[in-house]
């Protein structure tokens, strides 16, 4: 399967738990990946298997969150590439539950850069090029309890909302640009190793798989997914 062939795409935190999925999805599509990471071993070791099996990855350590670390990292990017024609989002994060008298500013503050913040930078920086090349797609991910919040999530589902309210203002903004999409997904809870660690085998039947995820994401970003802008598709699985 070929259908994103010589894309350029971004991934911000493409070694994590999902992004690895989509990583591994927009390759097998045909994409170039450039998959944002931390310094670790486990990131590294990820990313040189992949590039044993795939010459078109390249990984970067930036810390998504500060805006000098992300301007040099597309400096970087558009020195090497012409164009960027995908961007997904999957920086993010969650907290302990919290009452939010019991909630401190530092913890308010990580939630909001981790989740908000970095979808802002990554953003802005991206979006300059796709409507110079008049093509575009970004997909963000929102979460469950930023469409319908809970209690004890305070800055968690404050900052999700908030990237809903960034992916359809956004998505307003490039109206004129036929061929530039901007969505997002708002899975309820991920299966992911950490995820199982609290859940039961009956848990797992109702949360959302990260291939699951991934497979919206390469249609959102194919040719058949241009008519879908300005959405916050939900991804609830059973739950």
């Amino acid at each position: 399967m070929s259908k994103l062939l010589g894309k350029i795409a971004i991934v911000s935190g493409g070694t994590g738990a999902l992004g690895r999925v989509v990583v591994e999805h927009l390759l097998s599509a045909g994409a170039v990946v450039i998959a944002t990471m931390t310094d670790n071993n486990n990131s590294r070791d990820f990313l040189r298997e992949k590039q044993k099996q795939h010459q078109s990855i390249q990984g970067f350590v930036v810390n998504v969150t500060l805006e000098s670390s992300v301007k040099k990292f597309y400096a970087d990017v558009l020195s090497k590439h012409p164009k960027i024609d995908i961007l997904c989002n999957l920086v993010g994060g969650v907290g302990q539950k919290k009452f939010i008298e019991e909630i401190s500013l530092d913890e308010w503050n990580v939630m909001i850069d981790l989740n908000l913040k970095s979808c802002f930078l990554m953003m802005r920086e991206t979006i300059s090029s796709m409507k110079r090349n008049g093509f575009g797609r970004i997909i963000n991910i929102a979460a469950m309890p930023g469409v319908s919040p809970e209690a004890k999530r305070g800055g968690y589902e404050v900052a999700k909302a908030g990237v809903i309210s960034l992916t359809k203002t956004a998505a307003e903004e490039v109206k004129d640009f036929e061929n530039i999409t901007v969505n997002a997904i708002a899975p309820s809870i991920i299966l992911t190793e950490e995820n199982k660690k609290w859940g039961t085998a009956k848990d797992f039947e109702k949360w959302v798989s990260p291939e699951q995820i991934s497979e919206m994401i390469l249609h959102l970003c194919s040719e058949s997914g241009r008519a879908i802008n300005g959405q916050i598709i939900q991804m609830y699985g059973r739950l």
